[in-house]
């Protein structure tokens, strides 16, 4: 049965980085996905914006959404939390993926914080709730995890989809690390060449259609 996925992701970026490989898989299984971006960045928005649309493009995700969170409003408050929800009410998922608790960066916290109660808010208010809530790596690995997808036959298009975000990676080599990394997972650990991981935070009615 096809299912809607939201991809949550702090800032543009993180989204490949984290579930990238999910998202095409999800995609090519005719699965829609939808990604939220809670910020767009403090400097550059409009290129970072820019670059998530192409990213989208090519990823073939259905819609996305910008909540442009900045600064001093990049916070866990009710109105932020209110904004999320009504992202919710528009991409109705069936599971939502965003970043763990004990991620690095700090806004990457206050995003997680946010989502979690986005997640418990929305389902007591809607009439269909989101079955899941799934927890990726992105600056720090999870220590411990339960969910795994091989990812080896969709690792190029995720190298493709980042190379895409060029204003990070003149900063920073994130497309090498995080193939580093997805390959230690699926070589040392799970059977495959490329892996990404998951920490399944909230699942319910695994059987139910």
């Amino acid at each position: 049965m096809k299912k809607k996925i939201l991809v949550v992701a702090p800032h543009p970026d993180d989204e490949i980085i984290g579930a990238g490989g999910l998202m095409a898989k999800a995609v090519e299984a005719h699965h829609e996905v939808d990604v939220l971006y809670l910020s767009s960045g403090d400097s550059i928005e409009d290129l970072r914006e820019k670059e998530a649309k192409e990213v989208c493009k090519f990823m073939g995700v259905k819609e996305h959404y910008f909540l442009r969170l900045k600064d001093q409003s990049f916070k866990v408050s009710a109105q932020n939390i209110k904004k999320i929800i009504d992202i919710f009410k528009i991409s109705t998922p069936d599971l939502i993926y965003c970043n763990h608790a004990d991620d690095a960066d700090y806004e990457h916290k206050i995003a997680y914080q946010l989502i979690i109660e986005s997640f418990w808010r929305y389902n007591q208010l809607t009439k269909k709730p989101a079955k899941g809530l799934v927890l990726y790596e992105v600056h720090k690995p999870l220590q411990t995890y339960n969910l795994t997808e091989d990812i080896s036959s969709k690792i190029n298009q995720k190298m493709k989809a980042l190379s895409l975000y060029q204003s990070q990676l003149d900063k920073s080599r994130i497309d090498l690390a995080i193939k580093g990394l997805n390959q230690y997972r699926g070589l040392l650990h799970e059977g495959c060449e490329y892996a990404e991981v998951f920490q399944i935070k909230r699942y319910t009615e695994l059987l139910k259609e």
